[in-house]
């Protein structure tokens, strides 16, 4: 097959240097949630649980699912009344190479047919925005990447990782391997911030590191808009805040200095939301191929392996 799916294209890239600017965003408190995928039910949940000081970010991917006009025109409209970074998502509905993929960059334990399958969501996506050329233009002028400041914290905040919109370095693997902490480390000096928020990978993570005496992390949301793990119906999305997170929302988290960084669980309707994709997609389709199983049941995925304290399975099903 061809690279489509798993290259990365050069514009995707950038050096973690750019991170060592001025703050762009100020907060009290940040829900961070990559991954939307198209869930409206997943967009209202968020709309409702949104603190009133609260500042929320999307940080890519927030299309995938919504193959149709209406929840297409409804997801962005939404979406683009807060903070918005673009996603590969987002940057490939413009391409004009009608053998372009999803620009996922998938490694190589990816097996083909899930690269395949986000290939052909992904054509079948780009003909539904293709009728929105100023809404598409709109989501292709987003940045890539975000620097926050939450209390003392400085928070870059990107869909993929440190290098690139598409890049992996901050999925549950990379996080959790053994040559983590240097190679952090190194990222973290390089872009002067304490905290990485990411999405992209689809599933979700969490590391925290020390070096000459500071304190930093990385927290991958995984996916706001889809189950994460085994046997849940719920997304996760991240919050950043100098206030504690309600126990109620609260899935795992840690905290630096007077900041607090969390996953949160959202609750988002889940009948609702498989009416929507069931409809769109239903079942001889790509996505309904490649996602149902893991909308219905959760991926084969857990909070331990998120959190790196179990190894985990040979999971095929990453990203877009």
């Amino acid at each position: 097959m061809s690279d489509s799916g798993r290259s990365c294209p050069l514009h995707y890239r950038y050096a973690p240097r750019e991170f060592a600017r001025a703050e762009e965003l100020n907060a009290d408190t940040l829900v961070i949630a990559g991954g939307l995928y198209g869930n409206l039910a997943a967009l209202d949940l968020l709309h409702r649980l949104l603190e009133p000081e609260a500042s929320l970010v999307f940080n890519g991917d927030f299309n995938w699912f919504n193959a149709n006009p209406a929840a297409f025109s409804s997801i962005n409209s939404q979406v683009l009344r807060h903070v918005a970074l673009r996603g590969n998502v987002e940057t490939e509905l413009q391409s004009d190479d009608p053998d372009a993929g999803c620009g996922c960059a998938y490694p190589p334990e990816i097996d083909d047919a899930q690269v395949e399958h986000s290939n052909a969501v992904m054509s079948r996506l780009r003909q539904i925005a293709s009728p929105f050329p100023q809404l598409t233009g709109q989501l292709m002028a987003l940045p890539m990447h975000l620097v926050a400041a939450v209390g003392d914290l400085r928070i870059a905040i990107v869909h993929g990782d440190a290098r690139s919109l598409s890049g992996w370095e901050f999925g549950h693997t990379a996080l959790h391997s053994p040559d983590s902490p240097a190679d952090l480390t190194g990222i973290f000096e390089q872009a002067n911030v304490d905290v990485f928020a990411s999405s992209h990978t689809c599933l979700p993570a969490l590391r925290k590191l020390r070096s000459a005496g500071r304190e930093f992390a990385v927290i991958n949301n995984g996916a706001a808009g889809m189950p994460n793990f085994a046997g849940t119906h719920y997304g996760v999305a991240t919050r950043i805040s100098i206030r504690p997170c309600p126990p109620t929302l609260r899935l795992y988290g840690t905290r630096i200095g007077g900041v607090f960084i969390d996953a949160i669980k959202l609750h988002y309707d889940h009948i609702c939301f498989v009416d929507q994709f069931l409809a769109d997609w239903p079942e001889g389709t790509a996505a309904h191929d490649a996602y149902c199983s893991r909308i219905l049941h959760g991926p084969d995925f857990s909070v331990e392996m998120a959190l790196g304290i179990v190894p985990e399975p040979q999971l095929t099903q990453h990203a877009c």
